[in-house]
């Protein structure tokens, strides 16, 4: 029978891709937030310098004698060993238990405890058979020794071979004792370890738990994965804690005119600032009215680049003609009404930021166009001959799903992981009710500062509105309330009367014909969402609680259906 550790090392089929090798010390190490404490993987470190240890052995074998002393050094490394074997195996899954027996070399070696190189080692975890050799070069241990005492009789390095020891049993799922077969402080150069299953040293496992005071191995590793299980519990939590803080400290923060209080809308700017100074291209995606252009204009005003100009176009606006030489310039001549030469935005932008907003709406040849600028970093006007090189960062935006358009074929797949490199959601405003009441209450006070606010009524009407429109519909909202209210304090009446159409019924509709199948009655209702949206699939979808992809088969079968019937 397997123990948990083979269970979920070798379970874990097609994921066993980590080396030894591969660990890196800063992707090992992390911080509790919380309380600013270092950790490994889910479990506190703890760091003392070599003077301490020193003197920490000295006086245990000062106190106690050196048998004694050894075998609380040695209890504390066989511990120390299991955990930190039941900790790396948590958070790497490894190539093979070799692999997984190296790391603890390399973790020793991290860690300062000596430059251990692994000899030879073969590992048989159905047969439990083990052979380790190696050594140890300028083991704490050893060094310490000889700063204090004069060199010894017998190996040294108690706390090291325990270490070892533990991380292999772990490894093995049975008792594996390394011993430490010469030591630098007898006089050797370095010293050499060898490690073997317990019985092949004339031990029992009861002579081990009686000697070092130990439980049985099993016991010890449950008792890990318990600690472990707790320890990440109390991390998590202190996750919440701390992104529940982050959010309170960002509604207090001036972001000029992104105003927010929903958690959502925090995360939104949190990973805006982050690629604000790089130069990765953003591809920002929601519903229309959500305030995409802002997100755009916000990651420039925290770029690197903020003295340099923000350029923005809407690609749906214009056609593809047009829109080629908006974007690329043109020259003298190149068309006609084409009677002087321009520069196209990507110039104009500099090393400033282009925005292309319904990016999803231009046409595949100039899709085609777009990407070769984007992979060569170079524009040649319409018309003319000569490249120049552009230095502006691209942020696009779209309300449309680019992979649905993609499977469609009305987008490229490459110019979309061009301009996808750190892609931006911002949910509509029906998702992120927090934000209703204080982005009103900021509207108002930007058209009239003197206003007496909201009724509680008003207030009410407007939370439980669905916002197809989004924070520009709210903004008109506010402003036609503020023309009917003047210095009143604004009422529902005072509000746009579509705010009542939320409770349309929409059955009627639906019925048309007495009793239609549910199958007619499904596309049907599919398509009066679709309008409701303006044939917006991805808006549709989301209304729909289906996925874009569900939405795009169920509208080819219905017009598979269509035809059938019209060739019958």
């Amino acid at each position: 029978m397997r123990t948990f550790y083979e269970a979920a090392f070798f379970d874990k089929l097609g994921r066993n891709i980590v080396r030894a090798c591969d660990l890196e010390r800063l992707e090992l190490l992390g911080i509790d937030r919380s309380r600013g404490l270092p950790l490994f993987g889910d479990y506190r470190m703890v760091m003392f310098g070599m003077p301490s240890l020193a003197r920490l052995q000295k006086d245990l074998i000062q106190s106690l004698g050196m048998e004694k002393a050894s075998v609380i050094l040695a209890r504390f490394g066989y511990d120390s060993g299991l955990g930190i074997a039941t900790a790396i195996s948590e958070l790497y899954d490894f190539d093979s238990p070799e692999e997984w027996l190296k790391s603890g070399a390399v973790l020793r070696t991290m860690a300062g405890l000596a430059k251990e190189e692994i000899q030879e080692v073969k590992i048989d975890t159905e047969q439990k058979t083990f052979h380790m050799t190696g050594r140890w070069m300028d083991s704490f241990e050893s060094v310490n020794w000889l700063t204090q005492f004069k060199p010894y009789e017998a190996p040294v390095c108690v706390t090291l071979a325990a270490l070892s020891s533990g991380f292999a049993s772990a490894v093995l799922g049975s008792e594996v004792l390394v011993k430490e077969t010469c030591c630098r402080a007898q006089g050797h150069e370095h010293c050499q370890f060898e490690g073997r299953p317990i019985a092949e040293w004339g031990i029992t496992p009861d002579d081990l738990y009686q000697k070092f005071e130990l439980q049985s191995l099993e016991a010890e590793l449950s008792k890990l994965k318990t600690a472990l299980c707790q320890a990440r519990e109390d991390l998590r939590q202190q996750h919440v804690e701390i992104s529940q803080l982050r959010i309170l400290a960002h509604q207090s923060e001036n972001d000029g005119d992104i105003v927010f209080r929903s958690p959502s809308m925090a995360k939104v700017l949190t990973l805006a600032r982050k690629v604000a100074p790089t130069k990765s291209s953003v591809l920002i995606y929601g519903e229309s009215g959500v305030g995409k252009e802002v997100l755009a204009r916000f990651i420039h005003q925290h770029s690197t680049h903020a003295d340099m100009p923000f350029m923005a176009i809407n690609c749906a606006a214009l056609p593809s003609n047009l829109l080629e030489s908006e974007l690329f310039g043109h020259v003298k001549g190149a068309f006609t009404g084409a009677d002087s030469n321009k520069k196209g935005l990507f110039v104009e932008a500099g090393e400033g930021t282009l925005f292309l907003d319904e990016v999803g709406e231009i046409s595949p040849e100039l899709q085609a166009k777009l990407l070769r600028v984007l992979q060569e970093k170079e524009v040649r006007p319409v018309g003319g001959v000569e490249v120049i090189k552009i230095r502006a960062r691209v942020v696009s935006a779209t309300n449309q799903d680019l992979k649905t358009l993609i499977l469609l074929n009305r987008f490229r797949e490459d110019l979309y992981y061009r301009l996808s490199v750190f892609p931006l959601y911002i949910n509509p405003l029906r998702e992120r009710r927090e934000d209703i009441l204080i982005l009103a209450r900021y509207f108002l006070t930007k058209l009239n500062i003197g206003s007496k606010g909201f009724s509680p009524s008003a207030i009410r009407r407007m939370q439980s509105y669905q916002w197809p429109g989004n924070v520009r519909e709210l903004s008109n909202w506010i402003e036609y309330a503020v023309i009917l209210a003047g210095d009143e304090q604004i009422q529902p009446e005072h509000l746009p009367a579509v705010s009542s159409d939320n409770s349309e019924d929409i059955l009627p509709t639906l019925m048309e014909s007495a009793l239609p199948s549910l199958e007619e009655l499904e596309k049907r209702y599919i398509h009066l969402i679709l309008q409701k949206t303006g044939n917006r699939r991805g808006d549709a979808a989301k209304k729909l609680g289906i996925s874009t992809a569900t939405l795009w088969r169920k509208l080819h079968l219905h017009q598979e259906s269509k035809n059938s019937s019209l060739r019958d």
